[in-house]
């Protein structure tokens, strides 16, 4: 699978140390270190347009099982991320890595002023 909710599971498991690549059920996926929860791509190629739904196994566990929109949570899991990294760092080190994860995330998924505007308000 080479869509957009791919592009975005590949993302997420590029987050270390928070996630990591986990191939389950015959697709790549993004495994949490945290929680155990699994994070699956959608194949959306029969839509006429991608939106990145990923579907995430809470705990690993299939019968807990949630549809969401894969730019929210690839853009939670940056934050995450960029915290985690930023752990004993002056907070412009903090927003310059931040930034970077953002920028790379735009690239995956184009823009994201719906989600950004969500998460600040």
């Amino acid at each position: 699978m080479t869509g957009l909710s791919q592009r975005i599971v590949d993302y997420i498991a590029e987050l270390t140390p928070l996630f990591t690549f986990q191939f389950a059920d015959g697709h790549d996926c993004a495994l949490s270190l945290t929680d155990g929860s699994l994070y699956m791509p959608v194949d959306e190629s029969g839509h006429e347009k991608e939106e990145g739904w990923v579907v995430v196994l809470w705990q690993g566990d299939a019968h807990r099982r949630s549809e969401l929109p894969g730019p929210l949570l690839a853009y939670q899991a940056a934050l995450r991320c960029a915290e985690l990294h930023g752990i004993g760092k002056l907070p412009w080190e903090v927003s310059t890595h931040r930034e970077i994860l953002l920028a790379r995330l735009r690239s995956v998924c184009g823009s994201l002023p719906r989600f950004e505007t969500m998460l600040r308000s």
